[in-house]
């Protein structure tokens, strides 16, 4: 899964970014999905992602994996993945399609 070349994450004060699309910004990130956004522009996958999210934040993974699930939905939504992504969550495997 690799996301799209057109969006550029720019860091905001107290933690939280702006992610632009072709310049524009289009989306405000809280910390959990600028950090998500973050890992998965440099290859980590979903389930390290959920890990990452989990120890840093204590919370529990099933929490993580729900955020990473629904932030990489959201994503594919909008195009801003440039390929279909399957990655495991706990016991499950989820394909997220990005022409839904």
């Amino acid at each position: 899964m690799n996301v799209s070349r057109v969006a550029l994450l720019v860091s905001q004060p107290g933690g939280k970014a702006t992610l632009e699309v072709a310049g524009r910004a289009m989306f405000e990130l809280n910390p959990v999905a600028a950090l998500i956004w973050e890992n998965l522009a440099v290859g980590l996958s979903a389930q390290e992602i959920i890990g990452q999210l989990a120890g840093r934040f204590d919370i529990p993974e099933e929490r993580a994996a729900s955020d990473v699930a629904n932030f990489i939905k959201l994503l594919a939504q909008h195009l801003l993945l440039v390929d279909d992504a399957q990655f495991t969550v706990g016991d499950r495997t989820e394909i997220v399609d990005q022409f839904e």
